[in-house]
């Protein structure tokens, strides 16, 4: 794989987005230290994140999702259709379902655990950084949603019912949904009656108890 990735470019540079500065600074000297990776940019939030990927134009985009202020799946999402050629990795400690899901549905180059080693997070990067349609997953994130696809039922909803019932499961109100995904109040509260009907539940918290139970959010 670095073979094939040091004949097409010599160098991938970065740029890295934690607020931990001690984060960035173990991350920058792991990669700094393979031949294929420069570090040229970082950043502790997304506020200035634009302006960074402009001025230095990096191969790749080295992203936490629990940063101050927009997420980095809320920052992955926005960046992608003015920069659609910048490879996106998450890079989270966090690693439920949810944001695994998220981020696959995103389309973004990557998710990797933040306890991966030095040898797996660079070599994941270059897979990540050579492209294909799939989304690059450290081997304990792939493990869990392995696990999870195994316990999965057939998923009874529509796309639709699906979208929202992430948004439930996201602690959003009727309103606040219909907002976001412009419908109307009363077309939210019809998907969320038929989420209920097809899993034969009454109440919202069981709702979105079931979600993260089968692995559907």
């Amino acid at each position: 794989m670095s073979g094939n990735v040091s004949k097409t470019k010599k160098t991938i540079t970065l740029i890295l987005v934690d607020d931990h500065d001690v984060v960035r600074q173990g991350t920058r000297e792991m990669l700094n230290r393979a031949p294929n990776f420069s570090v040229v940019g970082e950043a502790a939030n997304g506020e200035e994140l634009l302006g960074l990927i402009k001025l230095k134009q990096p191969d790749m985009l080295l992203l936490d999702i629990n940063l101050p202020g927009k997420n980095g799946l809320q920052l992955a999402e926005e960046i992608q259709p003015s920069f659609p050629q910048l490879k996106i990795v998450l890079f989270s400690a966090h690693s439920d379902l949810q944001y695994i899901r998220k981020a696959q549905s995103l389309g973004v180059a990557g998710f990797l655990s933040k306890t991966v080693d030095e040898q797996t997070l660079q070599q994941k990067l270059l897979e990540a950084f050579a492209g294909n349609q799939l989304t690059v997953l450290s081997p304990d994130v792939a493990e869990k949603l392995t696990s999870a696809e195994g316990q999965r039922p057939d998923n009874p909803f529509t796309a639709r019912e699906q979208e929202i019932l992430f948004q439930v499961a996201q602690g959003l109100s009727n309103q606040d949904i219909a907002k976001l995904l412009c419908l109307s109040v009363k077309t939210v509260d019809s998907h969320i009656a038929n989420l209920m009907k097809k899993t034969g539940l009454n109440k919202r918290t069981l709702l979105v108890a079931y979600a993260f139970e089968h692995g559907l959010v």
